[in-house]
């Protein structure tokens, strides 16, 4: 019989909320990677996170004797209730003058950390921050009035890479299994 570890729960997700970016200014091969201010954007209503991953079996004596797994990126998408220009613009890095958005061929979209946060059954949260993200054209369906009031919201496509800095991806922190309450406080003002 398995048991698991004192203090582990094991609640399922039952929410997402506080959808925040943070614009990533420099990642050198060396040193510390820098970010701008933490912006939020409103309403998010989904994620998914698919990681993108190679399986490689050594066989030998014929049988498999290895097994090996490399994670090269993650593919994320998220669905928010609306995505203003002046979001749409920066995070793809396009330009926004008199409240209008131009998309040019020369627009390179930059990269971003990305946070959030998922509420349990119990009410406890897991708090996700992905560190080197780039966004991609959102899809969009626009539909005309009918019968029944349908929303169409806006889903963003973007990929999820590792720091040149140190290697890193992603972070997350459960409030439960050896939580301090500083990580929620300051989940949101540094990367």
């Amino acid at each position: 019989m398995t048991t698991t570890k004192s203090g582990i729960t094991n609640s399922p997700f039952i929410g997402l909320s506080n959808f925040h970016i943070a614009k990533l200014v420099s990642d050198p091969g060396e040193g510390n990677a820098t970010y701008e201010e933490v912006i939020s954007i409103p309403h998010i209503r989904e994620v998914d996170i698919k990681p993108t991953t190679a399986n490689a079996t050594l066989y030998a004596d014929d049988m498999a004797i290895d097994t090996a797994t490399a994670t090269s990126e993650y593919e994320l998408t998220f669905n928010v209730a609306s995505l203003p220009l002046e979001y749409k613009a920066l995070l793809l890095g396009h330009s926004l003058e008199n409240g209008v958005m131009t998309a040019n061929k020369e627009d390179s979209a930059p990269y971003f950390c990305v946070m959030f946060e998922c509420t349990k059954r119990n009410g406890k949260k897991r708090f996700c921050k992905f560190l080197k993200v780039q966004f991609q054209e959102p899809e969009e369906k626009p539909q005309t009035k009918a019968e029944n009031i349908s929303y169409n919201t806006p889903t963003l496509s973007a990929k999820a890479i590792y720091r040149t800095a140190d290697g890193v991806s992603y972070r997350q922190a459960d409030e439960e299994a050896g939580y301090v309450e500083e990580t929620a406080n300051e989940w949101y003002t540094t990367v």
